[in-house]
């Protein structure tokens, strides 16, 4: 692979530590607000790694967190803060640009230690899956991402034959996976028949192809490769992490104004991908690596066919591809390609990616509950959501492969 423009940052910060909340469901842990939530989670993260909260001097996070640097700080009882940052975009997407700054931070010196954090309270009246009344207001066919991401997954079934058999193994591989994992919410397996008797939401997109609502407090600690050498686990290295989108990827979906010279309008192409190949495209080139080297694929699961684009978008299959690849059990954990070994969204928890995070950690470390022989490489993919999303990959060793 050639080296692309952020090769510079390859290998030179890792994750230290990570840590969560108990995994709630909505509404179960949000009455005291997200701050309680993330400082929990903060302090799980710094006993991980072996450091004093006190020794944190920046934090990152993304989809407008309400659990901000100032008041973090003073909870901790942080002596100097000296980095903050929030990554825009929607959702889960923002995430890879989180943990980019944190990244970027550490690698020039800008901190020593980020807190890359993400608190997720979801009360009755600001429930995530919604658009805050926008789309009602607006467009009112499209009311939910759900309903977005349906109009995808019927086009990708048109373009190429995918079927709803294709989207139930999605969940019950997610399922597989949770039932060995001691911190996941579903962790009873389903059958085909389970998922296509499921309560249909969006056409053709059913109960089980949905995530679930959650609340959960959730951190990193990202930190230069030089000091994690030092501390109490061993680094997982982020070898290659890169963020943006492709023109037009976004706006139709999710504001539908596809016509009449607002800049949105969408290709067909546009409508069978997670918006990620560009992304793809650039975090392979500053790693060095390419679909080849991944050993394990922790990918953003909000709704099961968005998982089959983005192992189109990956590389992992040719477009149209992906749903006989995953009939035939390639990401199964005895497959050519295990995806989401904790459960993910679908069946773990509703994090906003950051348990797909802890995964790769876990899985370079060697202490997944669904440890997967010989990982060296870890692919963490975010959210397909308004850009920018990201993506990260995770290694063993940080450099990149022959």
């Amino acid at each position: 692979m050639h080296g692309g423009p952020g090769t510079w940052l390859r290998g030179r910060a890792a994750v230290a530590g990570f840590g969560h909340t108990r995994y709630g469901r909505r509404g179960e842990l949000s009455a005291a607000g997200t701050i309680p939530l993330v400082v929990e989670a903060v302090l799980g993260a710094c006993e991980d790694a072996g450091i004093p909260p006190s020794e944190l001097d920046g934090f990152s996070s993304y989809s407008g967190d309400s659990a901000d640097a100032a008041r973090l700080a003073t909870a901790l009882g942080i002596d100097e803060l000296r980095f903050t940052a929030m990554g825009w975009g929607g959702g889960g997407g923002g995430m890879g640009g989180a943990y980019l700054y944190a990244a970027m931070a550490v690698a020039t010196g800008q901190a020593n230690y980020v807190a890359v954090t993400r608190g997720v309270i979801q009360p009755p009246e600001a429930r995530f899956g919604s658009f805050a009344g926008m789309a009602v207001q607006r467009y009112p066919a499209m009311t939910s991402p759900g309903q977005a991401f349906a109009l995808a997954a019927r086009r990708h079934m048109h373009e190429f034959g995918t079927s709803i058999d294709h989207f139930g193994e999605v969940a019950i591989n997610a399922r597989l996976n949770a039932a060995s994992n001691p911190d996941a919410r579903f962790r009873d397996p389903i059958t085909m028949e389970d998922h296509h008797s499921s309560r249909l939401i969006a056409d053709p997109l059913r109960l089980f192809d949905f995530c679930m609502e959650s609340d959960v407090g959730a951190c990193c600690i990202v930190t230069s490769a030089e000091r994690a050498r030092d501390l109490r686990q061993p680094p997982a290295y982020i070898a290659g992490v890169s963020m943006g989108a492709p023109r037009r990827w976004g706006g139709g979906h999710f504001w539908f104004p596809q016509t009449g010279g607002t800049g949105y309008q969408m290709a067909p192409q546009d409508f069978t991908s997670a918006g990620h190949r560009t992304i793809a495209d650039n975090l392979y080139a500053n790693a060095g690596m390419g679909p080849g080297d991944v050993d394990v694929a922790l990918i953003y699961d909000h709704f099961t066919p968005m998982v089959l684009m983005k192992l189109e978008d990956y590389g992992f299959v040719e477009p149209g591809e992906s749903g006989p690849f995953v009939a035939d059990g390639n990401i199964r954990r005895d497959g050519s390609l295990p995806v989401n070994t904790h459960g993910g969204n679908l069946a773990e928890v509703y994090a906003h990616g950051m348990t797909h995070v802890f995964e790769a950690v876990r899985q370079m470390r060697g202490t997944s509950p669904n440890q997967i022989e010989g990982a060296e490489v870890a692919l963490v993919v975010a959210g397909a959501s308004p850009a920018p999303s990201g993506g990260l990959l995770i290694t063993k060793d940080g450099g990149a492969r022959p």
